[in-house]
């Protein structure tokens, strides 16, 4: 069989998505993941390789055969700031390596947050990613993908805010001018993703943002959220100082037992961060590719699976 897409971070919230619409149109995949078990689609086109980013001869495996590369692997919460670093620069690095040398295209995801690298090291790390891609693939063809907050059936990254809405309560950043962020389903994204895999742009970074230019304000995603959920909730306007002292303390007791926080001060710079709108070098205008679910159509087909699951 012909190799036609090598995947990393298949078993992950985005990666399982990619994977189902590779897919959906025929396409043979070979995915990476440290448990083959934990891959969502059950497909004989899906051709599981054990192994992880640290693990030379299977990226080898991976991207032997393979026209286009998609490395969706990643880090967004770690037990200490050098993992970032660890999987998201240098895991890029060498997903970047074994590509070139197998003569394959490079899609990188990376993320908005990679426009401002001071902001966290979650931040740092994806640009440094996307500079050693940059470097590794100087003979080849890449573009990394700049996504924006993702949301959608499935992710439990963002559960507990559906959770904290639906019992009334709406937060968001006490600042002025209130932040602004693009916001995108994931079926969207991994459009995108299939999109740059399939009609490659020219190398480069590229940013994919909702089908709003100026994104939404925290107000608008959590009152858009509890229309949809068909109740009030209230406004609470959280000041940084607090949050920030809140994230540090539970971060810390996190930690403490080897776990890796999903809140810390970084997430909070994040969350604070006035302006993460996709606007710089889109991809929508170097491609076919078009945002197709509105944020209230995208909540409500949230909700239902999260419902469904027993979730919420």
């Amino acid at each position: 069989m012909t190799v036609a897409y090598a995947v990393t971070g298949g078993t992950g919230f985005l990666g399982a998505a990619i994977v189902d619409q590779l897919v959906r149109k025929g396409a043979p995949v070979r995915a990476l993941a440290r448990k083959p078990d934990q891959l969502r689609t059950k497909s004989g086109l899906v051709v599981p390789v054990r192994g992880a980013l640290e693990d030379a001869a299977a990226l080898t495996d991976l991207c032997a055969g393979a026209g286009v590369v998609i490395h969706c692997a990643g880090l967004t919460h770690a037990r200490r700031d050098a993992e970032f670093h660890a999987v998201n620069a240098e895991g890029a690095r060498r997903v970047a390596k074994a590509a070139a040398k197998a003569g394959a295209r490079l899609v990188l995801i990376s993320s908005m947050a990679a426009r401002r690298p001071t902001v966290s090291a979650y931040a740092a790390s994806k640009r440094a990613g996307e500079d050693l891609v940059a470097e590794a693939m100087s003979d080849a063809h890449w573009c990394a993908l700049r996504a924006p907050a993702i949301y959608g059936p499935a992710d439990q990254a963002t559960l507990p805010y559906f959770r904290l809405v639906k019992s009334g309560f709406a937060p968001e950043p006490a600042a002025e001018p209130p932040p602004r962020a693009s916001i995108l389903y994931v079926e969207d994204v991994a459009a995108a993703v299939v999109q740059a895999a399939d009609f490659p742009p020219a190398n480069g970074f590229y940013e994919i943002g909702d089908e709003r230019a100026d994104g939404y304000s925290w107000r608008e995603i959590g009152e858009t959220l509890a229309a949809t959920l068909g109740v009030k909730a209230a406004r609470i306007r959280a000041p940084r100082s607090i949050l920030e002292g809140f994230s540090a303390l539970a971060a810390g007791s996190v930690r403490l037992f080897g776990g890796a926080p999903m809140v810390t001060p970084g997430k909070i710079a994040e969350f604070f961060h006035a302006d993460w709108v996709a606007r710089d070098n889109m991809l929508s205008a170097h491609s076919a590719w078009r945002p197709r679910t509105p944020l209230a159509e995208g909540f409500a087909k949230t909700v239902r699976w999260y419902k469904e699951n027993g979730l919420l």
